[in-house]
């Protein structure tokens, strides 16, 4: 899947679908979507490791993903990135505990 693809998915509120994702080494990642936070005027999507190249995440692989999504209006591009700041992963997390405990 593109990123474009990727991002219109994860927005679209009737397409709860694992997002399939392929990391720059070749890597197949399938996840299942959780939730959208909207955080500091960016958009992060939050989403649960189920498969790593076919295979079931062992439970020291498992865990939560969080995707940034982006989009240059001037590019007319999309761009997915994971984050990797630790205080930022954290906040997100929170942000979503408490947006989940709330439904």
């Amino acid at each position: 899947m593109s990123d474009k693809e990727i991002i219109l998915q994860l927005l679209d509120d009737n397409n709860l679908a694992p997002i399939q994702l392929i990391d720059e080494e070749g890597n197949h990642f399938e996840m299942a979507q959780l939730g959208i936070i909207p955080k500091h005027g960016v958009v992060y999507a939050v989403l649960d490791l189920l498969k790593i190249n076919q295979e079931e995440v062992s439970p020291e692989d498992a865990g939560l993903v969080i995707l940034e999504l982006d989009f240059d209006p001037e590019q007319d591009e999309y761009f997915i990135t994971t984050v990797e700041d630790d205080d930022l992963f954290e906040e997100i997390v929170e942000a979503y505990e408490a947006f989940d405990g709330e439904s």
